[in-house]
């Protein structure tokens, strides 16, 4: 099912739409994560984790226990989830790992299938290359090919570089959390 995916988004950077930074595009190999994978995923995850301590300690513990392996051999072999890498010269570059989620029916909401990205990642020295875009890319195709309706994520306000790139990408805010803090 994967190799099918990334067939299309090698079809898809082909597009106008995705001529900026397609050069940079053509060196990523987009590839369904692995158990090999779990090391470099793992770090990210700690860097990622860092910085939401660092912004919101108020919320966040500082821990060394994110993603077990086991956790993530899961995450890998579910069809729920989507847990891709960009890889260059078999060096991972950057990761998303997205869930697909139906909102159930009721009388006040409608049914809806969506992909919530739970987290991507770009490692620091691939950065301002196209990585992120081309992991969003891809799963844009996917939600596409899927009929999703949208995909959804979380930012931080805190996080100002990663709300300039999600806007970048076409994404709005779709609701507010407010908090008063005493």
């Amino acid at each position: 099912r994967k190799t099918e995916i990334v067939q299309v988004q090698f079809k898809r950077q082909n597009n106008k739409k995705f001529a900026k930074g397609r050069e940079k595009m053509e060196e990523l190999q987009i590839t369904g994560l692995t158990e090999k994978d779990y090391e470099s995923v793992n770090k990210a995850y700690h860097k990622l984790h860092e910085e939401h301590v660092k912004g919101r300690p108020d919320i966040y513990t500082d821990t060394r226990e994110l993603l077990t392996k086991e956790e993530f051999q899961e995450i890998v072999k579910s069809e729920e989830y989507v847990a891709v890498g960009a890889k260059k010269q078999e060096e991972l570059a950057g990761f998303v790992i997205a869930k697909r989620k139906v909102t159930p029916e009721n009388p006040m909401l409608k049914k809806n299938h969506t992909l919530y990205i739970d987290a991507i990642y770009v490692m620091e020295k691939f950065r301002k290359q196209g990585v992120g875009r081309s992991l969003y890319s891809y799963l844009e195709v996917l939600a596409e090919k899927e009929s999703l309706q949208r995909i959804d994520l979380k930012v931080w306000a805190f996080n100002a570089g990663a709300v300039a790139f999600y806007e970048s990408l076409g994404f709005q805010v779709q609701s507010f959390n407010m908090e008063r803090r005493f």
